[in-house]
């Protein structure tokens, strides 16, 4: 009888040492390019996720947890006092969202909308609960033409960041934003390159702000220095970040997972085919590892960071 019990425990040992094997291995072993769901990993990344329609513009905000590498996906609405559309204080919706970001600390929202944002253009809005979104236009303090997106608060300090995309310059560059306790658009003393398409923008775990360039289906995470404006070294993104190759710059969301997997994950916009969810790391930033998953998500303009 101890025979056999300790031929049964030394199996459920072995069992056991595997299994903790294959889920170590999926976690950093995906090489370039590959398209991968891996194993179910104990922590799932959490974040806030704006999504806007394509054809009305009507904006929403949904909760997602898990990512491709890290399953299983879920996407929930997020609830106050009726449906997760984001509508100003009388009723009316807010269209064509363009940036999210979250306080934990007071459970407050705050977001931006771009330049054809409705009903103000280039404004900040804020809530608790998305079908009561308080909305006032941004104030300029740096001369620039304004086209506002992808807000993010840096964990690290609690100040608030977007992108102000531009085609020419000074307009092209990363913004600091007054919150929260004013809607002022401060410049960062440089801007980006013009030909630096800008459309994502997150902090890693240390408060390192990086964006996505994005070119057709592919990605570049480009480091930014938040005091200067400078960009800096730029790390190719390991897989494709859109199923649509027709629009030169397509629109992303990018968030960089501190509380589980270590990585960034991205969500794109595509009006006319499934979204790409993916989470990876480049070369160069501990990669590369890339994981995608089509259609799982709503069609992203942004993250906000975990609830």
């Amino acid at each position: 009888m101890n025979r056999l019990n300790l031929t049964t425990i030394v199996l459920v040992l072995l069992t056991i040492a595997s299994c903790k094997k294959s889920v170590t291995n999926d976690k950093g072993s995906p090489v370039a390019g590959s398209e991968t769901v891996n194993a179910v990993e104990e922590c799932q990344p959490t974040m806030y996720n704006l999504a806007v329609d394509s054809v009305s513009g009507a904006s929403y905000i949904f909760k997602v947890a898990g990512s491709p590498g890290a399953g299983p996906i879920s996407v929930s609405p997020y609830n106050v006092s009726g449906n997760n559309q984001l509508k100003d204080l009388s009723g009316n919706p807010i269209l064509r969202a363009s940036g999210l970001a979250y306080d934990p600390a007071t459970g407050i929202f705050y977001g931006t909308t771009g330049i054809s944002g409705s009903p103000i253009p280039n404004a900040i809005f804020k809530f608790t609960d998305p079908n009561l979104v308080s909305i006032t236009p941004a104030v300029n303090s740096c001369g620039i033409a304004l086209d506002l997106s992808d807000v993010e608060r840096d964990h690290t300090t609690g100040a608030y960041f977007a992108i102000n995309r531009g085609t020419v310059a000074p307009n092209n560059r990363i913004v600091k934003l007054g919150l929260p306790g004013m809607v002022t658009v401060n410049c960062l003393p440089n801007p980006l390159p013009v030909g630096l398409n800008a459309r994502g923008l997150t902090f890693n775990c240390n408060g390192m702000l990086y964006v996505m360039h994005t070119s057709g289906i592919n990605g570049t995470i480009v480091f930014v220095n938040k005091v200067t404006g400078l960009n800096g070294p730029a790390y190719a993104y390991p897989g494709p970040i859109t199923t649509f190759a027709s629009v030169p710059t397509p629109e992303v969301g990018l968030h960089f997972d501190c509380s589980c997997i270590g990585r960034f994950i991205t969500g794109s916009f595509n009006p006319i085919t499934a979204t790409r969810y993916t989470d990876g790391l480049p070369a160069g930033l501990g990669g590369p590892i890339y994981n995608t998953v089509v259609g799982a998500i709503k069609p992203t303009v942004d993250f906000a960071r975990p609830y």
